[in-house]
């Protein structure tokens, strides 16, 4: 009995160290400052980074630039020749990836601890000294427009793309990421060299750094490699969105099933009421088989094989988009349904059970979170970008704790609106 009691306490013990975040705020000698937990748990180092910008920063008749820019990084530098440098990536245990949002670009770096200053060296390279080689760019090229000819034959592909596009209206959050099999071709050298130049600048640079690094170091190796980006004087903000599509629109495509998108305008990520709507969210479609669509459209009905909601957060504004596929037939139905829920829950709110059950979820599956050095970073990095500020891991539980039933439904009750979802529809229904 002893040695149970013994085993409890060293497991509580163990749970609440790892939800507890000791992490520094470091400024370097250029004047960069970022986020720094040491972890010497394992060998390693990893480093999250975003940049604000993204797509968001393509010409009109150019959509694809920074996506073509971000996948080029790694294709040759002053120094390196493209298959030198992944082979250096290989020898030395180092991990670079870049990936073009539509307003951001996000980084991850990770090196065994061994090989600490030449991982930061090739990272340096891949960032400040890229050559964008035209017989690079051309290859390169190629691999996007053969990557768009398999989206244009892909149906749940095919049905978020074109929600984007009617969805979001002529915002540029509109634009596809890769762009168009036209608008690649028009990216000149010059643009390429353009995009990183106006993307990679260093006060719309947000970092978390984790592992087995001290802090004087980690200073010395932020510098090195981000110390000398240029500033830009302004830090980059979408703004709110002026309007949005409601209603529906079809897309035709020969398949047995139709895929729908839909969405409505939902809050920011910095709003005080997001831990509210993410419970909203949770009951209603984001808590897998046991949100209230899956049940009543996936196991009362039988009408789709999944359905789900997620939220999409900026910092300004969000949106709550939501997905599934039925057969051709019984689109309208299904799109019925998906409306009595929404109205549902606008009315009636959620029960004192379903909250109960969300906040566990949410105070539960935070631990995911540290599951890994570059999971730890990744999540100093976002609780920046979004300035939710330092004793954002303090006061998490505090916040989720406090949700009033009360005030969660009052939410509900002004957020939620049926005549305000767009339904994209991909298929062979005719409307």
């Amino acid at each position: 009995m002893k040695l149970r009691i013994l085993i409890f306490i060293f497991f509580l013990f163990t749970f609440k160290q790892t939800l507890a975040i000791e992490f520094e705020e470091l400024k370097t000698n250029k004047g960069i400052t970022f986020w720094f937990i040491k972890d010497t748990s394992l060998p390693l180092v990893s480093l999250s980074f975003s940049f604000r910008g993204g797509s968001f920063l393509d010409p009109k008749n150019k959509m694809g630039a920074t996506n073509l820019m971000t996948s080029l990084l790694d294709e040759g530098t002053e120094n390196f020749k493209a298959n030198d440098f992944k082979l250096s990536l290989r020898e030395n245990g180092v991990k670079i990836s870049f990936s073009a949002e539509k307003n951001k670009i996000d980084g991850t770096f990770q090196v065994v601890s061994s090989q600490v200053q030449e991982g930061f060296w090739l990272l340096s390279e891949a960032i400040n000294k890229p050559l964008f080689k035209p017989e690079e760019i051309e290859k390169i090229k190629k691999q996007i427009t053969a990557s768009i000819k398999i989206d244009q034959s892909d149906i749940q592909t095919q049905a978020s793309e074109k929600f984007n596009q009617i969805f979001f209206k002529k915002s540029k959050l509109s634009r596809n990421i890769k762009g168009t099999i036209n608008s690649i071709k028009k990216i000149s050298r010059k643009d390429i060299f353009d995009m990183h130049k106006m993307n990679f600048t260093k006060d719309n640079l947000v970092i978390g750094l984790a592992g087995d690094i001290d802090s004087n170091a980690a200073k010395k190796y932020i510098d090195y490699v981000f110390g000398e980006l240029p500033q830009l004087g302004e830090r980059r903000q979408i703004p709110k969105f002026k309007k949005l599509a409601k209603g529906q629109n079809f897309f035709k495509m020969e398949t047995p099933q139709s895929t729908v998108i839909f969405g409505q305008r939902g809050i920011s990520r910095k709003d005080q009421d997001y831990f509210a709507i993410r419970v909203l969210n949770y009951v209603l479609g984001g808590g897998g088989f046991q949100s209230r669509l899956y049940k009543e459209i996936r196991e009362e009905s039988g009408l789709v094989y999944s359905i789900y909601s997620y939220l999409v957060p900026f910092e300004n504004d969000g949106i709550i988009i939501g997905g599934f596929q039925t057969r051709n037939e019984t689109v309208n139905e299904t799109i019925s349904k998906v409306k009595v829920e929404w109205e549902k829950i606008k009315n009636n709110g959620i029960s004192p059970r379903e909250l109960r059950d969300a906040k566990t979820y949410y105070k539960g599956s935070f631990s995911r979170n540290f599951t890994s050095t570059i999971s730890i970073a990744s999540l100093l990095k976002i609780v920046q970008y979004y300035n939710l500020g330092k004793d954002y891991f303090n006061k998490r539980s505090e916040i989720i704790d406090g949700l009033k039933l009360r005030d969660v439904n009052n939410l509900a009750s002004k957020l939620f609106e049926k005549n305000d979802l767009f339904f994209m529809i991909v298929g062979k229904r005719s409307i």
